[in-house]
This record gives C-alpha cells, structure tokens and sequence, in this order.
C-alpha cells in the first residue's frame, strides 16, 4: 500500500471536481481525502496499490468532468494513517 499527495492546478475549484475525483477513487478502490486549498488548487491524499494509484492519477487527467487540469504535482509519503474511504473535504 503506497500513499501519494496530489496537487491539481487549473479549472478545478467550483465546478464538481471533487466529486469527480471521488468516483474515480472508488473506481480503483483507492482511500483517502480530496480537498480545495486556499491557492486555487485542488490537494488529493491517495492510498492505494501502485498500478492503481497510476490509474487514478492518469483517470483525473485525461476525465477531469467540467474542469481542466493545467498541471499535477505528486509527492509520495509514508503513510500516517489508514483510511477506510475516499471522503470529499
């Protein structure tokens, strides 16, 4: 089980991204939290298996609903927690 941080900038903020992201998340049984940040980008806490987490992250990418992600940041971490679910902050 790995643990990544994902910073989304672009159009996703105001415009059902979140929830986006959310059902991507279940799709690729991945656990954690996505949230808006004060910056205007979007943070995504992703636990999962690694082909799965790849997928996820290639899924908002190229499906980012009514948004348009402009660029992503990831940033791997040890997991400090386990989450049981993917939860909209």
């Amino acid at each position: 089980m790995q643990e990544i941080h994902i910073y989304v900038s672009g159009l996703v903020q105001g415009v059902g991204f979140r929830a986006i992201v959310k059902r991507h998340a279940v799709l690729y049984n991945i656990k954690g939290f996505v949230r808006n940040l004060g910056d205007g980008r979007v943070e995504i806490c992703a636990q999962g298996k690694g082909e799965q987490i790849n997928n996820f992250i290639h899924m908002i990418q190229s499906r980012p609903g009514n948004g348009a992600v402009e660029g992503i940041e990831t940033k791997y971490r040890p997991m400090q927690e386990a989450f049981e679910t993917f939860e909209v902050r």
